[in-house]
């Protein structure tokens, strides 16, 4: 995608959006809702229309191999069984029916949804749906897969599952995939790309890892999670060696990324302690200054006077 805007009369959905997805990769973009991201796949499928840039393919899509959209709410033929939705493709190319049969029967047993191929939409769970919409796209053997909020309809304990689910489907058929979510877990686990978008913008793509621990604006990082910002006079406190900061007059430490140990004698005061699922959750004061800090359960609580360091920092930009 080169330099690709989108403007709808004088409002602009996208602005100079560029990237590269290389062939059998799985990229997502994340973001908040209202930020272009749907827009930007339906540009990708040929959809619509940007106002200026373009999309480039290494090879065009043919009718053989085209680009599938798979759309948040699944679109699927609720007249049709499992079975014949996943067939529709095929039967659309006129293909002989062993070989329908053949490739339907391979791509239910590979989504775990043989023993529903007779059954309707209506009586399928949320991950069974989202199974059979994939399985569909897959089978037609698309030169680019597009998944549009895969994760909207999912309970929360199933969210990391499918995720892993899509990746695994992915690298197995070695289909090159552009997501579209707003849930960081989720796209951090199966993507080998990540793109942040804010305000119709593309502000950082790089691997998932580069894009967590190495944020390329404060706006970034804290999309991506509590940042803490600690200025230049607590480095000491935090254990932050000024010579490795790159001379920055702040850094900022992400809340999982300090420890926190008990010290009657230490700098800090815990003035909150709450439990937010995995982790818990301390709210630390020093020198009138609050900091979040992610921890497990150690007996730490309210009142407590504790020593912090940060394990890993990157350069401020407040």
């Amino acid at each position: 995608m080169k330099s690709v805007t989108k403007k709808y009369g004088k409002k602009t959905v996208l602005e100079d959006v560029s990237f590269q997805a290389d062939k059998g990769d799985i990229v997502s973009l994340i973001g908040p809702s209202g930020v272009g991201k749907t827009t930007l796949l339906k540009i990708i499928a040929g959809l619509e229309s940007p106002t200026t840039g373009g999309v480039v393919y290494e090879h065009s899509p043919t009718v053989q191999h085209p680009v599938i959209l798979v759309f948040q709410n699944f679109v699927l033929f609720p007249n049709l069984t499992v079975y014949e939705n996943v067939a529709f493709g095929l039967k659309a190319r006129r293909m002989k029916r062993t070989h329908i049969d053949e490739r339907v029967d391979e791509m239910l047993r590979y989504f775990g949804i043989s023993e529903k191929r007779n059954s309707y939409p209506g009586s399928l769970s949320a991950g069974q749906m989202q199974r059979v919409a994939i399985a569909r796209a897959m089978v037609v053997n698309p030169s680019i897969l597009l998944l549009d909020e895969p994760f909207a309809h999912l309970d929360q304990n199933l969210r990391l599952e499918t995720a892993e689910f899509i990746r695994q489907t992915q690298k197995r058929f070695g289909i090159t995939t552009v997501s579209v979510t707003h849930d960081l877990q989720e796209a951090f686990a199966m993507s080998d790309k990540i793109g942040i978008m804010l305000d119709g913008k593309l502000v950082q793509y790089d691997t998932a890892n580069q894009v967590y621990f190495q944020p390329n604006s404060f706006e970034v990082a804290k999309f991506l999670g509590p940042v803490n910002v600690i200025q230049e006079e607590l480095f000491p406190i935090f254990g932050i060696d000024r010579s490795q900061s790159d001379r920055s007059k702040s850094v900022f430490v992400r809340a999982e990324a300090i420890s926190l140990e008990k010290d009657k004698n230490g700098p800090g005061t815990v003035r909150d302690v709450c439990f937010v699922g995995v982790l818990i959750l301390y709210k630390v004061e020093i020198r009138g200054s609050q900091f979040i800090v992610f921890g497990l359960s150690d007996g730490i609580v309210e009142g407590d006077r504790v020593r912090l360091k940060a394990l890993n920092y990157t350069r401020g930009y407040a």
